[in-house]
């Protein structure tokens, strides 16, 4: 009896064991803590001698690599992935982590197209699960294909073809290996549109994460905006209780772009490192591991940390490149740290970033703005030591009671407080606010009336809050930046006849509606008040509404907007006429205002001007080539008296896809021209034109970019594709100057 018990426990045990090995816990992505998720990509199965070595001594925990289909199915149906077994046994000793990605096509198939038939699909799926299969357990990511939605698909990008093989693949994967990471689509920049049809065919029901390639010439930072944008499409469609993080799986910048070099490329690897970390997105892949070729004037040759030669007998194999060292100091300086919180500053160009583990704390700083900037960093009393992107010693800092006062560039510098410093480790205790965020409009207003400690305000009428708090007893400032998912703003109200004519957009085709819309029109002592209904119903994202007006305006005017349950959302503007068109017969508008062609002289065009309805009609055609007209004023119409901030005016537009700008010319001489936008569709746009100099071009006069007042209209310009058009015909209102914003 006692035998036959031993044996039912043995029994019980080993049930046991079989349980627990078939439910192997599902591998985790990287955490935030540096440098865990940090690394390159890479193209190489067998790496060079020292190679290896150079990768895992610069930090790097995660590699990239094209694990392709025609590569490892050289004979139908059999399967050869000892290359990568190879790679995956040697990155394992490094302890670095693939991210494979399952791409491309295979001449077997589809004519050596990416696989778009259902044969192609099926066999792509199946040697896809194979990969799984042999690697499973192990802790790769597995990524559906490269940049589907650029030339990586041939022979074009087809977003429902994808999306039917992704699906698929992920059927597929789940069948054979149901824990592991897959992830898609490895989106060539953000690119919305496709990311949405993956979302809404389902996508996500398989994805443990959303990989992008965020590439911009632009500073890193820009990017803010994209993730929190992309983070809310995601929880649009996201299944219920998954979370679902964005990863950055690619992403670089040139050595030789223009305006690049070696040392600027150099600045951007950590600053796009920790712009990545503070966003939430757990893996940063640098593009790329080391230059691809010697090409001085070839882009694609110089994304490297590295330069290209490799030398066999040179301790390190590859010359390393200012971001070869950035990226190593980065990641020795915060191991084993996670990004806490932004420490805002009265500059919204300045970046403090706080890192904490328990108590210790350091401190990464930067600016994009061209000039370094002083900047004081509220904290305790102390001294702190700094050091460069690139690993510089530089000297000791000592604050004060208050602050620690700094010069940032562009380049980050690293600073760690030699002693506890209280203050700083108070604030990494509070909780955290996401940078940016998009979120409906309605919950914004919510999120407003519920904080009482916080300052909240407009920043644009069209998308934007400005939401701060402060630190009790401590003068430490933290905000987010609110962007409205389904913003319904009001373009500025133009005096047309005998009403003020104001266009709602409701961009995102949401329906939307309030009891009472109020506009109050002020100008002198007199106030003339109208109530509207407003229903804007699914899918509808423009819509035209009139208000009475007595008498049209001869000085400033004031309005203001007031929708119930959305007060303060919108904001109220004083203004003033340039001219008014309404007033026009065809003989006074032609003594006033002349329409000119200009661009290539050689390139025919036609042109007319009449009053119409309130309006000016302009009617045009243009030849192939370089075209462009110009609405001038004559004489004092021109004037623009003070400093007025913008110049608006409504446009009916006809689809032409040709572009709206203006200029103006300062005292000197100087001449100034912003882009407003082109006439894609055949609805009224409405214009607003900054006069302070920003987004414009300039020559002439002191050509400096400073406006010297008092300036004047020059002209307001429809300017061509360079492809033949028309005869089109728009229709511009009255422009009207903008002095105050409240």
């Amino acid at each position: 009896m006692k035998n036959i018990f031993c044996f039912v426990v043995v029994c019980v045990m080993l049930s046991n064991i079989v349980s627990l090995s078939a439910q192997v816990q599902k591998p985790e992505l990287p955490s935030m803590i540096v440098p865990d998720g940090l690394g390159y990509n890479i193209h190489f199965t067998d790496a060079r001698a020292g190679e290896m070595e150079m990768l895992a001594d610069s930090g790097a925990t995660i590699v990239r690599m094209d694990l392709s289909w025609g590569s490892t199915e050289r004979t139908k149906g059999v399967y050869d992935f000892s290359a990568f077994e190879r790679l995956t046994n040697s990155l394992e000793k490094f302890k670095i982590r693939p991210l494979y990605i399952l791409d491309y096509s295979n001449k077997f198939y589809d004519n050596g197209l990416s696989p778009h038939s259902e044969e192609g699909r099926t066999a792509f799926a199946r040697w896809a699960a194979a990969a799984v299969s042999q690697f499973k357990d192990r802790g790769i990511i597995w990524e559906m294909y490269n940049e589907p939605n650029i030339g990586f698909w041939k022979p074009k990008p087809e977003p429902e073809k994808y999306i039917l093989l992704a699906l698929e693949v992920g059927r597929a994967i789940r069948a054979v290996a149901p824990n592991e990471l897959y992830i898609g689509p490895a989106n060539s920049g953000i690119g919305f549109p496709f990311l949405e049809q993956c979302f809404k065919a389902g996508l996500l029901e398989y994805w443990d994460a959303v990989s992008v390639h965020p590439y911009r010439q632009t500073d890193p930072e820009s990017v803010l905006t994209d993730y929190a944008k992309l983070r809310y499409l995601i929880d649009q469609y996201a299944p219920k209780d998954k979370t679902i993080p964005i990863l950055s799986a690619e992403w670089g910048y040139s050595s030789v772009w223009r305006n690049y070099n070696d040392e600027i490329q150099g600045k951007m690897l950590p600053r796009q490192w920790l712009i990545n970390l503070a966003a939430n997105v757990p893996i940063s892949i640098w593009y790329d591991w080391h230059d691809d070729g010697k090409d001085p004037k070839e882009p694609e040759h110089h994304f490297g940390t590295t330069n290209h030669d490799y030398k066999k007998d040179s301790q390190p194999v590859y010359e390393p490149k200012p971001s070869y060292i950035a990226a190593k100091t980065f990641n020795e300086t915060f191991r084993g740290f996670k990004y806490n919180k932004r420490l805002w500053t009265d500059n919204d160009q300045v970046y403090i970033f706080l890192f904490s583990k328990d108590n210790d704390i350091k401190l990464a700083a930067w600016t994009t703005a061209k000039e370094p900037i002083n900047v004081a960093i509220p904290c305790s009393s102390g001294k702190f030591s700094a050091v460069s992107y690139l690993g510089e010693k530089l000297p000791d800092l000592t604050a004060t009671e208050k602050s620690l006062t700094i010069n940032v560039s562009d380049a980050p510098i690293y600073l760690t407080p030699l002693e506890t410093n209280q203050a700083l480790v108070d604030v990494s205790r509070w909780a955290s606010f996401p940078l940016v965020m998009y979120q409906d409009e309605k919950q914004v207003q919510r999120h407003r009336l519920k904080e009482e400690n916080a300052v909240y305000k407009t920043i644009d009428e069209k998308k934007m809050y400005d939401y701060t708090e402060r630190f009790q007893d401590l003068n430490f400032t933290q905000r987010t930046i609110n962007y409205v998912a389904n913003p319904v703003f009001f373009s500025l109200p133009i005096p047309i006849k005998d009403q003020l004519v104001t266009v709602i957009h409701n961009p995102s085709g949401q329906p939307f509606s309030s009891e009472q819309l109020t506009i109050k029109k002020t100008e002198g002592m007199s106030t003339t008040e109208a109530v509207r209904t407003l229903e804007l119903k699914q899918g509808e994202t423009e819509k035209i509404i009139t208000f009475p007006l007595k008498s049209m305006p001869q000085e400033e005017y004031h309005f203001s907007f007031d929708i119930a349950g959305y007060t303060d959302l919108f904001s109220s503007r004083t203004m003033k006429l340039i001219d008014n068109f309404s007033s026009k017969n065809n003989e006074t508008l032609s003594a006033a205002w002349g329409i000119y062609p200009d661009g290539d002289s050689q390139i025919g065009s036609e042109q007319k001007i009449e009053a119409a309805d309130g309006m000016v009609k302009i009617t045009y055609k243009f030849d192939e080539g370089w075209k462009f007209i110009r609405l001038a004023p004559k004489g004092k119409q021109a004037k623009m008296e003070g400093h007025p901030l913008a110049l608006g005016f409504q446009i009916r537009g006809d689809g032409s896809g040709n572009s709206v700008n203006i200029r103006y010319v300062d005292k000197t001489g100087q001449t100034f021209q912003v882009h407003g936008g082109r006439l894609k569709d055949a609805w009224t746009y409405y214009f607003e034109f900054a006069l302070d100099g920003s987004n414009a071009s300039h020559w002439g006069g002191a050509n400096d970019g400073k406006i010297t007042y008092p300036i004047r209209l020059d002209s307001i310009i429809i300017d061509g594709t360079r492809k033949a058009c028309g005869p089109y015909s728009v229709m511009i209102s009255s422009p009207v100057l903008i002095y105050h914003k409240y």
